[in-house]
């Protein structure tokens, strides 16, 4: 589906505000206007739920593609013990052959005591019911968070089994079951996408059984709840063949860590090569060598969030980290990627951060760089030996919950690797085009902060200290004219009033004249930062730069 078709993430998730008014002399109108339009191909219905009966005749008859972004089916909500059919209205949209994509928020219970079906319906639908149904995107919702002690009971008492379109018929329950028999032969759906952008209800398996995944082009789904072993082993079967898109998030540890490493590695070195992969959580080194091999020489795009839950304090080692040979190894299998977002370690910009942003440069087609700038404040935790080395340095800080107790060098390398300005986005810039032919037309560095449960520095703060100089910035290169690099700073942290916590935290720190002024032992903070950058105006703390890369020049 184009992507002028696709849903914002808004859309997907939310219940955005639409016309609802099902009488309307403007949805005549609207309809004629439709069938003055020769050439329409594909017509996004982002107007709320209620579709009008013209739009579905004219599409249907010109075999227009709709795309609904927020699909419902209303009769289908209904009383507990009191089962009725489904409306005219809500059948012909549910049939409609023109129906090419749907968003559908669903749930089983609702406010005010009712059930709803509509999610029982979306299933048939995908098992062939709605013929030429291509993209689904599945959202349950969980209702309204007003109490409701209708809704409560409802939940307690259990909804009961679907009757069907229209209970009232012997047929229906034969219906029902016909859907799931064919479900199960080689005339199941055959949806393209599929998207679950939270949970997936009932699980990957269910779905399967009632749509041909070999058909399927692109997938986005959690790993969680099993829900990434059952696909590993659907992949292995040879059931996704034609997969081109993946996204892959909460990628964690919930079964055993053997188990992790054999399911997902099962599942990449079964797909057949990708173009998109978007996956995080728990990749490991070995993972992404067989992502490397198996899917660098197809990729057109990839993103790649190695991050660990909080419960695996202790095991980054267990995590991909893109060094400069990782990168090469990359940039030698994939001469068609054009889209990279990854994480890196900033290490103050001496020769091996360098050396990334050189290896970056190694690839022949790429466009579009997003760069996330990672930092620690003091020395990663696991590979700190205590019997060669004594306690950790970060061990008092830790224990009395002290940021300011954090040692003066551990506080400088925060800062200054924190540190991202104007002067160091175009540098980076300018090493990973690598000189004139370099295709690299766009990007974008964001700083965070590594860090794991019990780290100190998590107090206000010194999170307002730190986050002063955590900027991040795009780089854009004008397509007609190669030698123009425009670099502006974008607004993440403003939106959140972030940077404006920063400003009053040094300007306070600043103004102050003695040791009593700082009554959370912020002296220490200032010392780093002058330390880092030796004050040369009466607003020092504003003076401050990244430092320059390690060019060996």
């Amino acid at each position: 589906v184009h992507d002028f078709c696709r849903p914002s993430y808004e859309e997907m998730c939310y219940d955005v505000y639409g016309v609802r008014i099902s009488q309307s002399e403007s949805w005549d109108a609207l309809s004629h206007f439709i069938g003055e339009l020769p050439g329409l191909q594909d017509l996004v219905w982002a107007a709320g739920s209620y579709v009008p009966p013209g739009v579905l005749s004219i599409t249907a008859e010109r075999g227009i593609r709709l795309h609904v972004y927020d699909f419902y089916l209303p009769s289908l909500v209904q009383a507990r013990e009191a089962p009725e059919p489904i409306s005219t209205q809500d059948y012909t949209l549910y049939t409609l052959p023109s129906l090419y994509s749907i968003t559908v928020r669903a749930s089983s219970f609702v406010p005010g005591g009712k059930v709803s079906y509509i999610q029982d319906a979306v299933i048939q639908m995908v098992a062939g019911r709605a013929p030429n149904l291509a993209h689904l995107c599945m959202v349950p919702t969980t209702g309204s968070r007003e109490l409701d002690s209708d809704l409560d009971q409802t939940v307690s008492l259990g909804r009961p089994n679907w009757k069907g379109f229209f209970p009232e018929q012997v047929d229906s329950t034969q219906e029902l079951e016909g859907v799931t028999a064919r479900s199960s032969s080689s005339s199941r759906g055959k949806l393209q996408t599929l998207v679950f952008p939270m949970y997936v209800p009932g699980g990957i398996e269910h779905w399967a059984r009632h749509t041909d995944f070999s058909r399927l082009s692109s997938l986005v789904m959690s790993w969680e709840r099993g829900n990434g072993i059952a696909l590993a082993a659907i992949a292995s079967q040879g059931n996704l063949k034609y997969l081109k898109k993946l996204r892959l998030f909460c990628i964690n540890d919930d079964e055993t860590e053997s188990s992790q490493h054999a399911d997902i590695n099962l599942l990449f070195s079964s797909l057949n090569p990708l173009e998109r992969l978007d996956a995080s959580g728990y990749i490991g080194p070995t993972t992404f060598d067989i992502i490397t091999s198996q899917h660098g020489p197809g990729l057109r795009a990839l993103k790649i969030s190695s991050c660990l839950p909080y419960d695996l304090d202790g095991r980054e080692s267990l995590l991909v980290t893109f060094s400069a040979p990782v990168l090469e190894k990359l940039a030698a299998n994939s001469p068609h990627l054009t889209h990279l977002d990854i994480s890196i370690n900033r290490t103050r910009g001496d020769k091996h951060e360098v050396a990334i942003y050189s290896a970056l440069s190694r690839f022949p087609r790429l466009e579009h760089v997003a760069l996330r700038l990672g930092f620690r404040v003091g020395p990663d935790g696991e590979s700190w030996d205590k019997e060669s080395n004594g306690p950790h340095p970060l061990q008092l800080a830790a224990e009395e919950r002290d940021s300011s107790k954090i040692p003066l060098v551990y506080l400088q390398e925060a800062f200054s690797n924190g540190a991202i300005d104007e002067k160091l986005a175009r540098s980076i810039f300018e090493v990973i085009a690598g000189g004139k032919r370099n295709t690299l037309r766009y990007l974008r560095l964001q700083p965070f902060r590594q860090m794991t449960p019990g780290d100190p520095g998590n107090d206000s703060i010194f999170r307002s200290t730190l986050i002063w100089f955590n900027r991040s910035f795009v780089c854009k290169r004008d397509s007609q004219r190669l030698s123009e690099v425009t670099v502006h700073e974008l607004d993440y942290l403003a939106d959140f009033g972030c940077l404006a916590d920063g400003e009053e935290q040094w300007s306070y720190m600043a103004s102050a004249t003695t040791d009593e002024d700082f009554w959370h032992g912020e002296e220490a903070y200032v010392a780093a930062f002058k330390a880092v950058w030796p004050p040369k105006t009466k607003e020092w703390w504003r003076d401050w730069e990244s430092l320059p890369l390690d060019l060996g020049e």
